[in-house]
C-alpha cells in the first residue's frame, strides 16, 4: 500500500473494539550500517518483488493510533517480524 500509516488507521477503523489486528511484517532493521544497506536496496527490491523492505513499521503503527501488544521475531534482529496490534 502506498501510504502505510493510512492503510493501518483503516484497520484500526474497521475492527471491532477491543478486536486485534496481526501483521506479519518485513522491516527495517535497527542497525544503522545494515538499514543503510537497505535503504540502498530497497528501489531495487520493490521493482523486482514489489515489497518494501525498509518499512518502518512500529513508527508506522504508533502513529496509526494502534498499540502493539506482542512483536515477536525469529532473530533479535529478524527482518520479517510478527505484530500482534490492540485498537486504542
Amino acid at each position: 500500500m502506498p501510504d502505510h500509516v493510512l492503510g493501518l488507521r483503516e484497520l484500526a477503523r474497521v475492527v471491532r473494539p477491543g478486536g486485534q489486528v496481526l501483521l506479519l511484517e518485513h522491516m527495517r532493521l535497527v542497525n544503522a550500517l545494515i538499514s543503510a544497506v537497505m535503504d540502498a536496496l530497497n528501489p531495487i527490491v520493490v521493482r523486482m518483488m514489489g515489497a518494501n523492505i525498509n518499512r518502518r513499521t512500529v513508527e508506522n503503527v504508533q502513529e496509526a493510533k494502534l498499540e502493539i501488544e506482542s512483536n515477536a521475531g525469529i532473530l533479535k534482529q529478524a527482518i520479517w517480524r510478527f505484530y500482534e496490534l490492540d485498537r486504542l
